[in-house]
């Protein structure tokens, strides 16, 4: 499995970002752009959210939610994102003042396309960037 980590500098307090963060279900409020359609499957630990997005259909279970140490972990269960037939992830929020945190993603893959592995690298890193960008930009909206 290749690995991809990001940490991302937030001007925004740890608590309001996880707030967002955490509910797995709105993804689409904060990452979606407005675009996009999602529907859940199940209640806590092991939901599944089902999306339907202009980069095609794709479906992730929730397999962590910690709110003491703020992370999150989700897998894919279906479709390809970027390339990628298996993919985990991992992201946790990290409060550094009041008003400023860190947001730090683990991604794991495995390419579809095994000549493609960089390439997908390079487009996990800089989709990880933009969530987090999103992330800041919908809590500070």
């Amino acid at each position: 499995m290749r690995e991809v980590d990001v940490t991302f500098e937030a001007a925004a307090s740890a608590e309001k970002l996880w707030a967002v963060l955490a509910d797995f279900p709105g993804f689409l409020n904060w990452a979606g752009g407005g675009q996009g359609e999602i529907r859940v499957e199940g209640d806590g630990i092991g939901m599944i959210r089902h999306l339907s997005m202009a980069v095609g259909e794709i479906a992730e279970r929730l397999v962590k939610l910690d709110d003491d140490e703020m992370q999150i972990g989700y897998e894919l269960v279906y479709g390809e994102p970027i390339g990628m037939k298996v993919y985990r992830a991992l992201v946790q929020v990290v409060s550094a003042t009041d008003d400023t945190s860190q947001v730090i993603w683990h991604g794991e893959f495995e390419a579809a396309d095994s000549s493609a592995e960089d390439q997908v690298a390079a487009t996990l890193e800089a989709t990880f960037l933009g969530m987090s960008q999103a992330l800041v930009a919908y809590v500070n909206d």
